[in-house]
């Protein structure tokens, strides 16, 4: 039995430039990983059947492990890859916190083990890429500049953190956000300089704050304590703080009917 942590990301901002020719968007963006995950165990079967199961009853029928296992099957179809899946899922669906992404990375990683396939780390990056466009970010495992449909990774030092999360109650879906989002700065680039001197924005935010009024709300009331910020495509609002005392005080201050949680950045 092979159990992974598959973690979590934030965006500190996104910036959506363009459409692209093949579907995707290139975008900019300052990818996060937190101490927030969902728990992967993976044991062998004698047989060729995939089976997961989880603590979300949906995840067990339709789910982005299965993709994952189908392609490598493909790639290597004399493995005769036959897996239990247990997913412990702590990670919010549709929260703009890279979930699904980073359990396609996880499972990609743990074939590679158990079943002894030898893929290199820019063969693992190439085959992440395939399965979607935050897929290799997971894989690399550092924090990163990212560029691109999301797969031109530069690791990057950011400051630590922890962050203080608002989960919404509606799951966000990423597909219809990028439909339906409007480019209103599109020729503007940012650089790392804007990052640090908070001149960054998410891009799907006007969008969501228009058609989700509670999460709307939930920034305006973590707004007081500082540069709260929506992750993703949405869903998620986080507010970076340094000192873990202060973070407590305002947990206590913010409304009792939020889904709050403190985390650390890695």
């Amino acid at each position: 039995m092979n159990q992974y942590k598959s973690y979590a990301k934030l965006n500190r901002f996104i910036h959506v430039l363009k459409k692209r020719s093949d579907g995707y968007h290139d975008i900019q963006s300052l990818f996060q990983l937190i101490d927030l995950a969902d728990i992967i165990t993976f044991k062998k079967r004698k047989d060729k059947r995939i089976l997961i199961k989880s603590n979300i009853k949906k995840l067990e029928q339709k789910n982005i492990i299965f993709d994952t296992v189908s392609l490598i099957k493909k790639k290597y179809p004399k493995k005769n890859i036959g897996l239990d899946i247990e997913l412990k899922k702590y990670i919010p669906l549709g929260s703009g916190l890279g979930g699904g992404s980073s359990n396609a990375a996880t499972t990609l990683k743990a074939l590679n083990s158990i079943y002894n396939l030898n893929m290199r780390k820019q063969k693992l990056l190439t085959v992440a890429a395939r399965l979607g466009a935050d897929v290799p970010f997971f894989v690399n495992e550092k924090n990163a500049w990212v560029e691109g449909k999301g797969d031109i990774l530069t690791n990057i030092y950011i400051q630590p953190s922890l962050f203080i999360l608002i989960f919404s109650k509606h799951v966000i879906s990423t597909k219809e956000m990028y439909q339906n989002l409007k480019l209103y700065d599109k020729n503007c680039s940012y650089s790392y300089e804007d990052f640090l001197n908070g001149n960054t924005s998410n891009s799907f935010e006007r969008h969501v704050f228009s058609n989700f009024p509670s999460i709307k709300k939930a920034a305006e009331n973590l707004s007081n304590f500082g540069p709260a910020r929506m992750t993703g495509s949405g869903g998620t609002l986080f507010l970076p703080e340094n000192e873990s005392e202060r973070a407590k005080k305002i947990l206590k201050k913010l409304p009792k009917k939020y889904d709050i949680k403190l985390v650390s950045s890695l």
